[in-house]
């Protein structure tokens, strides 16, 4: 994995979240050279490319639902055994997957870097998020068990909504949980499809999806028991009787897979979608 501590890489790599312009840097200010955006530099291991008013907020949602998300995990990593298991149990099932990666890859949301461990190590990893708690010492807590977090990611302070990429940078673009926290899923489909290369393809890993019915008797659902398979059949038919919305996390926005359809009509073609755990997951080919 690449040493991030050379930060050259990832400054001739970003532009302007906004317009896409080169970007002018000095120690404490990053700026762009066309529509004279400012963005001001709190630390020196990352770039921060998020100024305000660029998620729009909705009357304040997003910054509490992504609040809510950043506290789940802090209590999360103050047993560092639970934070272990955690990330063991909704990554591994997806490390076979992470194993054929090459190239450059974007990991949206991307939270501590943890994927890099399923990485292979000649790949060129980077992480856009809104949060820069990722960057606390407090991680080093499990890096025994994930040695990949003694060395810092390449990280830019972002949203997949004003990717400060240019085009067709990307072999492949991974959101891991991270599209059901975000304030405009349509937009990061179309930024996404502007920065990956021809033939590149987006893996999405969604939560509180509602199954399709044919779902219910495959062997990802059955696998878990014959009483998760009840629960999930029997929730699904009280929704369609009662219309009552699908159960939503406080922190998640609810996506509809029909939504899914209209968002990828114009530059993405369906490789894969499975289940894979509880997660409902799709590997998108930008053609």
């Amino acid at each position: 994995m690449a040493n991030t501590h050379d930060m050259g890489f990832l400054q001739h790599l970003v532009v302007c979240p906004v317009c896409k312009a080169k970007l002018d840097f000095s120690p404490d200010l990053i700026k762009c050279t066309l529509c004279n955006l400012q963005f001001h530099q709190s630390q020196k291991d990352c770039f921060d490319l998020l100024p305000c008013h660029l998620p729009e907020n909705n009357g304040g949602l997003w910054e509490k639902r992504q609040q809510e998300m950043e506290d789940w995990y802090r209590n999360l990593i103050v047993n560092p055994t639970n934070a272990y298991h955690c990330f063991v149990n909704d990554y591994t099932p997806y490390a076979p997957l992470l194993a054929t990666l090459s190239g450059l890859i974007l990991d949206l949301g991307g939270g501590n870097g943890i994927v890099r461990h399923f990485l292979p190590n000649n790949v060129q990893y980077i992480i856009i998020d809104p949060s820069l708690d990722w960057l606390r010492i407090e991680w080093l807590s499990i890096a025994d068990r994930f040695p990949c977090l003694k060395t810092k990611p390449y990280f830019v302070r972002g949203v997949g909504e004003y990717l400060p990429f240019p085009a067709h940078s990307f072999d492949v673009v991974l959101s891991f949980w991270s599209l059901n926290h975000a304030n405009h899923p349509e937009r990061v489909f179309r930024e996404v499809y502007q920065v990956l290369r021809s033939g590149g393809r987006f893996f999405v890993i969604l939560e509180d999806m509602e199954p399709r019915w044919v779902d219910i008797i495959k062997p990802t659902f059955l696998g878990k028991g014959v009483s998760y398979a009840v629960s999930i059949f029997t929730q699904k038919l009280r929704h369609a009787i009662s219309k009552e919305k699908w159960p939503l996390q406080n922190d998640h926005i609810s996506i509809q897979e029909s939504d899914i359809q209209k968002w990828i009509s114009q530059g993405f073609e369906v490789v894969k979608r499975a289940w894979i755990g509880q997660y409902l997951t799709f590997e998108f080919l930008r053609v």
